[in-house]
């Protein structure tokens, strides 16, 4: 058996062959493996947005919205209370969020984390109510959000998801700062 044979090139001939190989590769267009890349790449970009765009909650068109969000327990089930505001408004708020979550009599109901109240913190309090009643479809659950602000005429929106399973579908209101915006819904 004979050795492989190793084709030895003059340095002409080497520097020749670089250049020609240069200029096939420059005038032949993208190689297959860049364009894979290429079509990768903007493919995975087309994704990313269409994702955000259907994953942003049904807003107004170039409204962007700040949220605070404390996280509750209610008889042992975590909840999300978000509170937002629109991000232009945000130097308009002038102290904590007020916060009021009603519960029927003997629910155990507790903070577990609180949200930052859009720079100011946030006033949570729990109050027991006759008028709300633990039924077989649920516990009813009344909230009320006031966020203080230096416009009467700034947008709040209120809305309460419970942690579950499946679809998350928050009950939610809409009111304007320095009013209380209500919502009663079923956990």
């Amino acid at each position: 058996m004979e050795p492989p044979q190793i084709a030895v090139l003059a340095p002409m001939e080497l520097r020749w062959r670089v250049i020609v190989d240069t200029i096939k590769h420059k005038h032949s267009g993208r190689s297959g493996v860049q364009r894979i890349h290429c079509r990768s790449v903007v493919w995975a970009l087309l994704v990313s947005i269409l994702t955000f765009v259907l994953a942003v909650p049904g807003t107004s068109a170039g409204i962007g919205w700040c949220r605070d969000d404390p996280v509750v327990v209610v008889d042992g089930q975590i909840a999300n209370l978000y509170v937002s505001a629109r991000f232009e408004d945000l130097p308009e708020v002038t102290g904590p969020t007020d916060i009021v979550i009603s519960t029927p009599v003997g629910v155990d109901v507790a903070l577990a984390v609180e949200g930052p109240g859009f720079g100011y913190g946030e006033h949570v309090s729990f109050v027991e109510s006759q008028s709300l009643q633990v039924t077989t479809e649920g516990i009813e659950v009344r909230i009320k959000v006031r966020v203080p602000a230096r416009s009467d005429t700034m947008p709040i929106r209120v809305e309460f998801a419970p942690q579950v399973v499946g679809t998350l579908q928050p009950a939610t209101a809409e009111g304007t700062a320095n009013e209380w915006v209500a919502l009663r819904t079923l956990l």
